[in-house]
């Protein structure tokens, strides 16, 4: 977290706390906490799953401190008020937890839709009839964005050198299948396309940094062979309709 978001999970809550402090008579212990809640919802935002789970921690014991008798004091004298103060932690921690599935569907959802933009373009290229040539730099431009990579080259066969290639769900290199992870190496890999089962070329990836390609996330990867499936697919059209 950022030195902002930090200080708006720590100290929020406390800020918020002192401002009402000269109302704290005439505002129900309920309505402080709601008000508490929503800093709570700020900084999960902000922040993240920690920064809620520290603004609800924090809003607790602000609470406790503030407005709890005996006053400026983390002993509670009522009963009400240690519900109201376990209430308050664990609805901060659950709203908090709420808030950030809420952003990661949404950004699961958004990335989701890039990824189908991106298979549409390319089929759009293929569909509008245009050359292999214009079909073969859609694809290196969807790639080199997909795989953050810092440029891309189409290659026929047949090749003269060897990469680790990618596939679906994994890296492999001849006769070795890499982990998710694994040592790093060359950053230059392979991206093999394939039309009716047989390869018809590859793409040669330049990444940023090397490992192989054992780095890029299995969305990517499966992604960018999908990519390259749409060009094999309609590779073999082209061919076949000349």
């Amino acid at each position: 977290m950022s030195p902002a978001s930090w200080s708006l999970a720590l100290l929020g809550p406390v800020a918020v706390s002192v401002a009402l402090i000269p109302v704290r008579t005439d505002i129900r212990a309920s309505n402080v906490s709601l008000v508490l809640v929503v800093v709570v919802i700020l900084a999960a935002i902000a922040a993240g799953r920690v920064g809620g789970a520290v603004a609800a921690c924090s809003s607790a014991i602000a609470f406790d401190f503030f407005f709890t008798r005996p006053y400026y004091s983390l002993r509670i004298a009522g009963r009400d008020d240690v519900e109201t103060a376990i209430l308050l932690l664990v609805v901060g921690l659950i709203v908090g937890e709420l808030v950030v599935r809420s952003w990661q569907s949404r950004a699961a959802a958004a990335s989701s839709r890039h990824e189908v933009e991106r298979v549409r373009r390319v089929s759009a290229v293929a569909a509008g009839g245009e050359s292999p040539g214009a079909l073969i730099l859609r694809v290196r431009q969807e790639l080199v964005d997909v795989l953050h990579a810092q440029r891309c080259r189409f290659e026929s066969p047949p090749f003269l050198e060897s990469y680790p290639v990618l596939a679906h769900g994994s890296v492999r290199l001849p006769g070795v299948e890499l982990p998710a992870r694994g040592p790093e190496s060359s950053n230059l890999v392979a991206l093999p396309v394939f039309g009716r089962g047989r390869g018809i070329g590859r793409f040669v990836v330049e990444l940023e940094q090397p490992g192989s390609g054992v780095l890029i996330p299995v969305e990517d990867r499966a992604l960018a062979s999908a990519l390259a499936d749409q060009l094999g697919a309609a590779r073999v059209e082209i061919n076949q309709s000349s």
